[in-house]
């Protein structure tokens, strides 16, 4: 079964749980109790409905009553009945440019996956790994990592499983040495290397995007890909050595002793593979045509004005390319057939306009304005307390909910109240939407987690022995960046 298929299983599931059936229920009903009740001194009618709906929303996506899309489609029904917004406004919000932008990402990692070329780069980047058992996993990371910053951590640690577990199989556990069996090490890896990767580009994580989406909808403040980039890529370069480090050195003991066999299966990977192909050549050149525009689009944008150049329009414009693109014309087969498209994760594209229509009735009312002030009081916090506290909530949260979902719930509380301690919205969103993907510890955290644990090479304490030790040291790296560099999103 494929991940879409489990985590469609894992919804559908979970819809029947007592949990979730708790939340089913508790949902409405706070959302009613809140209707019956006057609004708060300060707070209009309408704000006080759209805190309604917020907390209706927030139950169902942190018990996951319902699909999450499914409960994010709520604000397409209430906001026209509670007279918070017409349908017209609301529906804006599911069409964003960012929501076209992430489209783009996915459709183009989905043309990666058909032909084995994002298999063909993790492999040419293992080869020169050598047979150093430390160099191996800490090659695994580096692979990960990079191809989540363009691919979903998801795809990424599917591609990555199996040839972890080939490499896997070339080890034998130590002996002599006290020295620990390098598979669990280099599976954890793969998962950990997945989720600090996605924090490297505005793809590379659903709430990345839904953050930049946030600001530009509620604040007008626009993240380029390349502004995210300045945050995200000394992220990943920090966290990810630190997560090797855990795990070859603290929480497993690898012994540096070399594996003859290790490199020969690296070698026969590849050469299963064959030679690369023409449409991974044409891809791989759309990619990095594609990857320099965005990096690069601050300097288009001023050099070509008329084009109107623009993140989204950059992304749609390869996926384009990749469905006019032929590889056979007498057969009609193009780089990617729209049946291979359906496959992609479109429930979370829909998830992302829940989030930002909530966000945006929020702002467009007098609510954020509300919570800002009765927030306000945190000012005499100090500010590094303030972000670690933030952290942990989130973490620990987030360790049993969709991170997306969390983005969603807490990024528009989290502009608020940054604004109402005399704070830009961005020093309290963006590290939501960081904290929000962390998640180290246990196997629901995230999809990369979820799918190591379930290959059956992991113990669950091996995961919380390393993932609490990363969760911790994340926190304390994403409070810190953002306090000395938080400000360069800020145009």
């Amino acid at each position: 079964m494929g991940q879409s298929e489990r985590m469609e299983s894992n919804e559908q599931e979970s819809t029947y749980s007592p949990y979730s059936l708790a939340g089913l229920l508790i949902g409405p009903l706070l959302a009613g109790g809140f209707l019956l009740m006057p609004a708060p001194e300060g707070l209009s009618a309408q704000g006080w409905a759209v805190a309604a709906v917020g907390v209706w929303m927030a139950v169902w996506w942190m018990t996951e009553a319902m699909p999450l899309a499914a409960t994010a489609m709520l604000p397409l029904v209430l906001f026209p009945l509670l007279g918070i917004q017409p349908i017209k406004g609301a529906a804006a919000s599911y069409a964003h440019p960012l929501i076209f932008l992430f489209l783009g990402g996915f459709l183009l990692a989905r043309t990666m996956s058909v032909w084995g070329l994002d298999r063909r780069l993790a492999l040419v980047m293992l080869r020169h790994a050598g047979s150093n058992p430390r160099a191996i996993i800490g090659a695994l990371m580096a692979a990960t990592a990079f191809l989540s910053m363009w691919v979903s951590n998801t795809a990424t640690t599917m591609v990555m499983l199996p040839i972890a577990v080939s490499i896997a199989g070339t080890f034998a556990a130590s002996t002599d040495d006290g020295a620990d069996n390098p598979a669990a090490a280099m599976l954890l890896g793969i998962a950990y290397a997945a989720t600090i990767g996605g924090m490297g580009t505005i793809i590379g994580t659903p709430p990345n995007a839904l953050f930049a989406a946030f600001m530009s909808e509620t604040y007008g403040i626009e993240i380029s890909f390349y502004r995210w980039m300045l945050i995200g890529v000394p992220l990943v370069l920090i966290c990810a050595p630190i997560a090797w480090f855990v795990l070859t050195r603290v929480t497993f003991k690898i012994s540096p002793k070399a594996s003859l066999e290790t490199p020969d299966v690296i070698i026969e990977r590849l050469k299963e593979l064959g030679p690369i192909s023409r449409p991974e050549r044409v891809l791989a050149l759309i990619m990095t045509c594609v990857a320099l525009a965005w990096v690069t689009r601050p300097w288009l944008a001023s050099a070509l004005p008329e084009l109107q150049l623009s993140d989204a329009g950059i992304a749609m414009t390869g996926v384009l390319l990749v469905f006019l693109i032929p590889v056979d014309l007498i057969k009609g087969r193009f780089m990617l057939s729209w049946k291979e498209a359906t496959s992609i994760r479109w429930d979370v594209l829909i998830l992302f306009g829940g989030g930002l229509a909530l966000a945006g009735a929020a702002s467009n009312s007098d609510l954020s304005a509300w919570i800002g002030t009765q927030l306000s009081g945190l000012a005499g916090l100090p500010i590094i307390l303030l972000l670690l506290s933030v952290g942990v909530v989130i973490v620990l949260v987030g360790e049993l909910a969709s991170n997306t979902a969390m983005a969603a719930v807490f990024l528009p509380i989290a502009g608020a109240t940054a604004i109402g301690i005399g704070q830009p919205p961005i020093f309290l969103a963006l590290p939501v939407a960081l904290f929000a993907t962390l998640g180290f510890m246990l196997p629901v955290a995230t999809p990369p987690n979820a799918i190591i644990f379930g290959s059956g090479r992991v113990e669950m304490r091996d995961m919380i022995r390393a993932g609490v030790i990363l969760n911790v040291v994340g926190i304390l790296v994403v409070a810190s960046i953002v306090l000395l560099i938080g400000d360069v999103l800020i145009p």
